[in-house]
């Protein structure tokens, strides 16, 4: 092994620093510092602003569910007792619907079988007019009495004792007996006074 001077490891040293060009390199590793001081400075200051919006959410959600459990909710017993209530109204409906069904049901019926009875007795009278009609003219007679508010009483020895008058502009009754000593034309000025 030969030995080397000093003064040739000197230069063989200051030969090789000569050769390397660190100053590209350290100018490069000053700038990757300097990104990495940046990009650590916005991370902190974003990690900042998340952190004051996730305190700031975390009191809201707080407030909401204090005001949940004081104010709006219901008590258990109040919610039972609203459901027990709501319960009692809808059986209450449907009882009334039944009930209201069945009455709607009978009264088809009932309307049916009157309309039946009312066709049978329109046909029965409009028999017995005509019939009655053209075997006693005193009984089409009677009628027009009658529609007129005329109503002759029976005295029970085949004639009629009384007339009663039913006025309707006036609202009364008025009675006339029918004695012989009354002329027919003063029967008849009379009623048609009265009427």
């Amino acid at each position: 092994m030969v030995a080397m001077s000093s003064d040739s490891v000197q230069s063989l040293l200051s030969s090789t620093v000569s050769n390397f060009q660190i100053a590209p390199d350290v100018q490069a590793i000053s700038r990757i510092s300097d990104h990495i001081r940046i990009l650590k400075s916005a991370r902190d200051w974003e990690r900042d602003q998340m952190l004051d919006i996730l305190r700031s959410l975390s009191r809201r959600l707080e407030l909401a569910k204090t005001a949940a459990t004081v104010g709006s909710s219901p008590t258990r017993r109040s919610h039972t007792e609203k459901i027990l209530e709501l319960d009692r109204e809808k059986f209450s409906l449907a009882k009334t619907i039944n009930e209201l069904e069945s009455a709607y049901h009978s009264s088809e019926s009932t309307l049916a079988r009157l309309n039946e009875e009312l066709e049978r007795v329109k046909n029965e009278d409009v028999m017995a007019e005509a019939s009655s009609a053209q075997q006693d003219p005193t009984i089409l007679l009677l009628k027009i009495y009658r529609s007129l508010g005329i109503s002759l009483e029976d005295d029970g020895m085949g004639g009629y004792g009384k007339v009663l008058v039913r006025s309707h502009q006036k609202n009364d009754v008025h009675v006339l007996s029918m004695d012989k000593a009354y002329s027919n034309f003063f029967v008849a000025n009379y009623l048609w006074d009265m009427m």
